[in-house]
């Protein structure tokens, strides 16, 4: 994406950003300006039957991290959409929607005595592309039999809605204004990465031992950019809309020779990148063109399976660090992750800290404070340590964001179709 000088450029340069170390730190105002916590936290596969029920191990130990931090705006990446399960499995229950039983039965109720409960009143569980198989049958991971999970759905699932994710907040939206992006197809990116067949270099025929996954010109007309979902969730903030960018994004791994995973990971990643930038060849889901406008205020949530340096494509340094519309000034840190030898990391896969998991807002907001809850497992305070290990092999990412009065516009799509 070429750099461009826009009003959340120049914000950036002059912007005051400080961070916190430790667990939770202290949010700090300016002014009058409202200071809300905002918090990305990946709990690995947490399923319907462990929030529709109390008593689930990973769940009570995922909202007693929750609860040590309590964040205003939170994203719980791979906690499954039930709804969308319970198309294919007329036993799970789907009346409540999982992010809603997750705050009723965990977060509303103390983790530990010293804890309060969480009472968040506005929930989201927006569809997800994983397990969601096209209409007609693909053979999208080429590996000889077309139409079934979880290979040949949108995104990688085992049942539809399987890694999706809920959003939890202290702050309501409009729902009427929240664009998603979930139908959007990766073929409409323009200079997208998707390894077609056509392609010269690209791997149609793979050696022993070898996989190739590619698109055919058949598959570039149905399949989609997400993985999961995209979506913008607009907060008022005290009477200031702040858009809630929301993904996650597939990881560049498990692809074989073209690295289909990884190209299909960084237009992912790229397209926020466009998206506020007000690229025009977005749509969203309600044919809504266009990405942000120049003035509005945002801040990117989630597991982006992204880290900087992340080689051979790095889209989180060129479209997150190097990027003048995001505020990358400064990055939250943990006693664990610089334990690992990364104080910066967001998760913990097989002793390797990695950083993938953000809480990155527009140059035109103020970082007071951020941190990543990852304490030294030698120094386990009050057993947090144990709770964090349980929870998840990732870590929770949080951020205090000073939103000034005034400071944001509504952002809606540049026109309609």
């Amino acid at each position: 994406m070429p750099q461009h000088t826009t009003r959340r450029s120049v914000l950036k340069a002059i912007g005051a950003t400080a961070t916190v170390p430790g667990i939770v730190g202290t949010a700090a105002g300016r002014g009058n300006a409202p200071t809300p916590r905002f918090a990305a936290f990946n709990v690995v596969d947490l399923g319907t039957g462990q929030v529709q029920e109390k008593g689930d191990e990973q769940a009570a130990a995922a909202a007693r991290v929750i609860q040590e931090v309590d964040p205003d705006v939170l994203v719980v990446n791979e906690l499954a959409n039930n709804r969308q399960e319970a198309t294919v499995d007329d036993s799970v229950p789907a009346d409540q929607t999982n992010i809603e039983a997750f705050v009723d039965n965990y977060l509303s109720e103390p983790q530990e005595t010293y804890l309060e409960g969480i009472d968040y009143e506005y929930t989201l569980q927006p569809k997800s592309n994983t397990g969601v198989l096209p209409e007609e049958d693909y053979d999208f991971n080429k590996d000889g039999v077309a139409g079934t999970r979880p290979g040949d759905a949108f995104g990688f699932g085992n049942y539809p809605g399987q890694y999706a994710f809920g959003i939890a907040s202290k702050y309501p939206f409009d729902e009427g204004a929240i664009r998603s992006f979930q139908e959007f197809n990766w073929a409409d990116m323009p200079d997208n990465l998707i390894p077609f067949a056509g392609d010269e270099g690209v791997v149609t025929e793979p050696g022993e031992n070898e996989t190739a996954i590619y698109l055919t010109e058949e598959e570039l007309d149905v399949f989609r950019l997400s993985s999961k979902t995209h979506i913008d969730v607009p907060f008022d903030v005290d009477g200031d809309t702040v858009h809630g960018l929301f993904s996650h994004p597939t990881p560049p791994v498990f692809d074989g020779v073209n690295n289909f995973n990884g190209r299909w990971n960084h237009d992912e990643n790229r397209f926020w990148a466009d998206y506020v930038a007000g690229a025009d060849y977005i749509c969203d889901d309600s044919g809504t063109e266009g990405g942000l406008s120049d003035d509005a205020s945002y801040v990117l949530l989630g597991d982006m399976n992204a880290g900087p340096g992340d080689e051979p494509l790095d889209p989180a340094t060129k479209y997150f660090v190097d990027n003048d519309d995001f505020n990358s000034r400064s990055l939250p840190t943990s006693p664990g992750g610089a334990q690992l030898g990364n104080q910066y990391a967001t998760a913990n896969f097989g002793g390797d800290g990695s950083k993938v998991d953000w809480v990155l807002p527009s140059p035109d907001l103020s970082k007071r404070a951020s941190s990543v809850v990852w304490p030294n497992p030698n120094a386990n305070k009050r057993g947090l340590a144990d709770d964090v290990a349980t929870a998840s092999d990732h870590r929770l990412v949080w951020a205090d964001i000073a939103v000034q009065p005034g400071s944001s516009g509504k952002g809606r799509g540049r026109g309609n179709r």
